[in-house]
């Protein structure tokens, strides 16, 4: 365990020294603006948009994380940047500890830095989002239910509270991993069981019971709560919307494990199958149980944003060591000591230098570009507003980047149109006695360009703006927008 230890030490400053140089600089989006405004404003779910810091159900622990550093001295986004990064690592070294349980140190190293090399994985470690902490729920939650499942009620007991103490960074884990918790406890029957139950109903006290007095009280608390997860049902399930939603969120889910996983991913799925051949029991059913049900969730209710799939990924990273193991196990039983390095280089290869370059040096959707360009774009359009127009005679108008506007530009008005899913219903927005509208949100396309106007921000990033009458009203259908007419 000293070895291990010592490992596990070194991925943790190895993850962490490479972050240092990519972190973004600006808060990444709707959500960022939240965190920070609870740091800034104190914790306080609630229904009303406006008055969430953050929005339900809250994440008490991160924020409270984020809250340490910004105490020592770091600005609301370098202390949640700087959770997410510690996540990251911590995520890593974790399931680099969980591996050894399949396979030498050497492959279970390769996959600790494999997951935190993953374009996907490090971008999310650089912002200001929670995702790599579910990612590190992930590990400690399934480690826990594995490792004490058929050790007796204080195992389940201690594994439970864990639990519990895990959702209050991310309270979606109860979801997504209660029927891994009851696999883990079904051994013991159901008086012994329902101990490790109120164990885990103690430990969720231990943020519900604060967020519900900083927010107000409990009945405040669980409406807010009940409100957010009405209309994520009514906007983006498929029972409500149907096939359309189903489609959706498949690509979604699809698109991002995808990302997730990239060069793991035929070797997660050979081992996926080849431990499906047997019955459904032990191993099998363990990792069935760690990655179906926050899958379906996803697919059948919302997938939120790409990061949701961290939940799965760690699963799917240990899958791929497992089939590395045999193949190093398998070249060293032929040919002796070299081809087993020969195959661990080929794994480093593969799955950490690959991936790793590929996000500092590749232009993709994730990686140290699409970071650096968000943080450039952002700058030089609140610096250009500022700038160029009058807070008293101009509107602002957004779509996701709402909340960065209203973070960053705080003394204009701003105004924000979100496209319902699924529909094309058209709609319309009174801009009020405003002489200049400014379309802060480049993905917001005018019907007419004859309406608009362009202008050069630094390092040559386009902003459009409208000149308009007082009172004049905006058209939406889609993402396409118009001037429809003066008010009355």
């Amino acid at each position: 365990m000293t070895r291990a230890v010592a490992l596990a030490a070194a991925l943790v400053a190895m993850v962490l020294l490479t972050r240092a140089p990519f972190a973004a600089q600006t808060l990444w989006a709707h959500d960022s603006a939240l965190y920070a405004a609870a740091l800034e404003r104190g914790f306080h779910v609630d229904d009303d948009p406006s008055q969430q810091r953050p929005h339900p159900p809250g994440y008490l622990f991160f924020v409270a994380t984020a809250a340490v550093a910004r105490a020592a001295g770091a600005g609301s986004n370098a202390a949640l940047v700087g959770v997410a990064e510690l996540a990251s690592a911590l995520a890593a070294a974790a399931l680099f500890l969980v591996a050894r349980r399949w396979m030498r140190d050497a492959v279970a190293f390769i996959v600790g830095l494999a997951f935190a090399a993953n374009p996907l994985v490090w971008q999310y470690s650089e912002i200001a989002y929670p995702y790599t902490t579910l990612a590190l729920a992930s590990v400690v939650i399934a480690a826990a239910f594995l490792f004490t499942r058929h050790r007796g009620t204080r195992a389940a007991i201690l594994a439970s509270i864990v639990f519990g103490i895990a959702a209050g960074f991310r309270q979606d884990v109860l979801l997504l991993f209660a029927p891994l918790w009851v696999w883990s406890i079904a051994p013991l029957g159901w008086r012994r069981g329902a101990a490790a139950a109120g164990a885990l109903a103690g430990a969720c006290l231990l943020w519900l019971t604060p967020s519900a007095i900083f927010s107000g009280g409990p009945l405040e608390y669980l409406t807010a709560l009940g409100a957010q997860v009405s209309y994520v049902r009514a906007t983006y399930s498929i029972e409500m919307r149907g096939l359309p939603a189903l489609i959706a969120n498949i690509a979604a889910t699809a698109w991002a494990m995808g990302w997730g996983l990239t060069t793991v991913a035929p070797l997660a799925a050979g081992t996926f199958v080849s431990i499906l051949r047997r019955p459904i029991r032990g191993d099998a059913l363990f990792f069935l149980l760690w990655t179906v049900p926050p899958l379906a969730v996803y697919v059948a209710l919302h997938i939120g944003d790409w990061g949701y799939v961290l939940s799965v990924l760690p699963a799917l990273y240990l899958l791929g060591g497992r089939a590395l193991e045999s193949l190093v196990s398998a070249a060293a039983a032929d040919r002796g000591v070299t081809p087993r390095r020969l195959a661990l280089a080929a794994g480093w290869s593969a799955l950490v230098a690959i991936p790793g370059l590929a996000f500092v040096f590749g232009t993709l959707p994730f990686g140290a570009s699409a970071i650096a360009t968000h943080d450039a774009e952002l700058a030089a359009r609140v610096a250009f507003v500022r700038d160029q127009f009058e807070p008293h005679s101009t509107l602002i108008l957004t779509r996701e980047d709402f909340l960065l506007v209203r973070y960053y530009l705080p003394e204009f008005r701003a105004r924000q149109y979100d496209p319902e899913p699924f529909t094309r219903a058209s709609r319309r927005m009174r801009t009020g006695r405003v002489e200049r509208i400014v379309v802060f949100t480049p993905g917001l396309v005018p019907d007419q360009l004859r309406d608009v106007r362009s202008a050069k921000c630094g390092g040559g990033i386009e902003l459009v703006y409208l000149d308009v009458q007082p009172g004049a009203v905006l058209e939406f259908r889609g993402e396409r927008y118009a001037i429809a007419s003066p008010a009355p």
